[in-house]
């Protein structure tokens, strides 16, 4: 009889290392997965700036070149609009990073969630399965 509880007892134990286990590797997956994505995050608002960035500049480029060519360079209403146009070009940039930012911390938020309840019913399951 005693055998029969000590290998029952092994059985457990192994269960529930085995829960342990999977949580560990979860959690690890779950870090891994938020770290690539978190870096894709980055290099993808990265790039959408610089983007909005050089069109923007080309554009007053542009339109500076237009107005020097129309002689009105000294003209307050030409370069009031072009201040206008540039003041609503990086806001907008300014808008999408922010955007970004809140992505990026919404992602950080759900992953630290998700791990935190991983463990949680990962040490409650190696618990039950060690009761049973």
């Amino acid at each position: 009889m005693g055998e029969l509880m000590t290998a029952q007892n092994a059985s457990k134990g192994a269960s529930s290392t085995q829960e342990i286990y999977n949580m560990i590797e979860d959690n690890k997956n779950l870090r891994d997965n938020y770290e690539l994505n978190q870096y894709n995050l980055v290099h993808k608002q990265r790039s959408n700036h610089l983007k909005k960035q050089n069109i923007l500049e080309e554009n007053l480029a542009k339109r500076r070149a237009r107005v020097a060519a129309m002689g009105m360079s000294g003209d307050g209403s030409a370069s009031a609009e072009q201040k206008r146009e540039a003041y609503e070009g990086y806001k907008d940039i300014a808008e999408d990073d922010y955007d970004y930012y809140q992505q990026y911390k919404t992602n950080r938020v759900n992953t630290k969630y998700k791990i935190r309840s991983n463990a949680v019913n990962g040490i409650l399951n190696a618990t039950q399965s060690l009761l049973k």
